[in-house]
C-alpha cells in the first residue's frame, strides 16, 4: 500500500476498488469456516454473517491498515491519552501497542467499546500483549448506548479515542452527542477518520458519492461521505481544536481524514 505521506495523483481513485476487491475475497472463507465448525446460525443470518467476516478480513487487513496509517495515527496517540480513556470500536486492536506505559505512563484505566463481539478474542489478546490486560476492560456494545448499557458515568473520562470508527457507526450525530458529556472538562478527543471530502467541486466529490453505494457492505457499515469533523466540533464548546486534514491528501483521495485533538471548554 503506499505510504499515506506520499503525494497521490488520479489512479489513487481507483484504490478504494481494490480495497472492497480485498474485503470480498474473505467471503468464501468465511462461509466454509462456518460450515466446517457447524456455525449455521451465524451462516443465515445477515448480521451475524457480516460480523464473522469482516472480523476475518481485519484479522489480515488490520495490521497493514496500521501499516498505511501509522506515520499520522502513532504520533496521534503517544503520549496524548492520559487518565481514564475510552477506546471507541478498537476492532481487534492493532493500535494498543501505543498505549503501552513507555508511551502513556499516565493511563489508568481503557474502556475498549467493541460492539462485534467476533473481535473480542484478539482485542483481549492484543490488550495483554501491549501490557495492558490489567486496566484493559472490553465494552460489548454500541458506542450510542455507553451510559446505558455501557456504565460510562457523564464527566468521567480523561480521553476519548476515535480512531477510524465514527464511519461505522450508525446514529453518528447521536453517538457524538452522547461522547461529549462523558468528557471531563479539559478532557481530549484524539481524532482519526474518515470525512466527507472538501472538494466539493471536483470530480472526487461524485465518485466519493458513488464509492459509498457499496463500501458500507464490505467494510462493515462505514460511511465515507460524513462530515464527522463539523459534527463534532458542534458536539459542544472547545478551549482548543487541533484539527488537519491527512497529509497529502487530496483532489483524488476518496477516503480522506481528518486528524488531531480537541480540548474540551473547563
Amino acid at each position: 500500500m503506499p505510504n499515506i505521506e506520499e503525494p497521490t495523483g488520479p489512479f489513487n481513485l481507483l484504490r478504494p476498488l481494490l480495497l472492497i476487491l480485498y474485503s470480498a475475497y474473505y467471503i468464501i472463507p468465511t462461509i466454509i469456516d462456518l460450515i466446517i465448525n457447524l456455525k449455521f446460525g451465524t451462516l443465515f443470518s445477515f448480521s451475524a454473517f457480516k460480523d464473522a467476516w469482516f472480523a476475518r478480513f481485519w484479522t489480515w487487513f488490520g495490521p497493514r491498515s496500521v501499516e498505511y496509517a501509522g506515520k499520522s495515527v502513532i504520533p496521534l496517540l503517544n503520549h496524548n491519552a492520559s487518565g481514564v480513556c475510552v477506546d471507541i470500536g478498537p476492532g481487534n486492536g492493532q493500535w494498543l501497542g501505543q498505549f503501552a506505559k513507555a508511551n502513556n505512563a499516565s493511563i489508568t484505566k481503557i474502556y475498549g467499546v467493541e460492539p462485534n463481539h467476533d473481535m473480542h478474542r484478539e482485542l483481549r489478546q492484543s490488550a495483554v500483549k501491549a501490557g495492558l490486560g490489567d486496566i484493559y476492560e472490553i465494552i460489548g456494545c454500541g458506542a450510542e448506548e455507553l451510559t446505558t448499557k455501557g456504565g460510562i458515568q457523564p464527566g468521567s473520562i480523561d480521553t476519548i479515542i476515535t480512531v477510524q470508527c465514527l464511519c461505522s457507526i450508525p446514529t453518528p450525530q447521536k453517538v457524538i452527542k452522547e461522547l461529549y458529556p462523558i468528557l471531563k472538562p479539559g478532557g481530549k478527543w484524539l481524532m482519526f477518520e474518515h470525512i466527507k471530502t472538501r472538494y466539493q467541486d471536483h470530480f472526487v466529490a461524485y465518485w466519493q458519492v458513488a464509492v459509498n453505494l457499496i463500501w458500507p457492505q464490505f467494510f462493515n457499515g462505514c460511511d465515507i461521505t460524513r462530515p464527522t469533523d463539523e459534527w463534532v466540533l458542534q458536539s459542544g464548546e472547545w478551549e482548543e481544536v487541533n484539527l488537519k486534514t491527512g497529509a497529502s491528501e487530496g483532489p483524488y483521495d476518496t477516503v480522506p481524514h481528518i486528524i488531531g485533538t480537541l480540548t474540551k471548554k473547563k
